[in-house]
């Protein structure tokens, strides 16, 4: 492991430094588009003393995009798509774009086919700015938790692994 020591006394921790960036943007641009799911607690309901009868909202499918894209001054741009798929109970989200600044750039992207109910991976792949080979990835795997989420989220995230090309 590498430790460097910045001139402000921070010292400079390449597994947490990366693996909290990849964290981070994937509650951005995963975490954030699984909010839209449309789950059996999404109801419209009709209560009385002795009846009650729930429905789902969703009938069909919901298809959703969401582009992230800015250019800021300091450097920084971003252009990422994350997409959600619903048909039913089946649940797709895919993402897949880039970061880049004047101390990286990155390509953050879903594994193939995707977040699939909850089921998938989520990859960076840190690229020194200007080169295309990458030099180091994090990865956060997806798991499925319970169907009896109405309090929690329906899924968890392992630890980001990271690593060096």
């Amino acid at each position: 492991m590498v430790i460097l020591t910045s001139c402000e006394g921070r010292e400079f921790d390449p597994v947490e430094d990366i693996s909290g960036l990849a964290r981070n943007w994937s509650y951005w641009y995963v975490d954030d588009v699984l909010d839209y799911v449309v789950d059996n607690y999404d109801t419209i309901g009709y209560y009385s003393d002795r009846i009650t009868a729930i429905t789902s909202n969703l009938k069909d499918t919901l298809s959703i995009d969401f582009t992230y894209r800015y250019n800021d001054d300091d450097g920084d741009s971003v252009n990422v798509l994350s997409s959600l798929l619903q048909i039913k109970d089946s649940i797709i989200v895919t993402t897949d774009g880039y970061r880049y600044s004047d101390k990286f750039w990155v390509h953050l992207y879903t594994v193939y086919p995707g977040i699939v109910n909850y089921e998938g991976k989520f990859r960076v792949d840190f690229y020194e700015t200007g080169k295309t080979t990458p030099w180091a990835w994090s990865e956060i795997i997806y798991t499925k938790t319970s169907e009896n989420y109405r309090y929690s989220t329906p899924y968890s995230k392992s630890e980001t692994k990271t690593g060096w090309y």
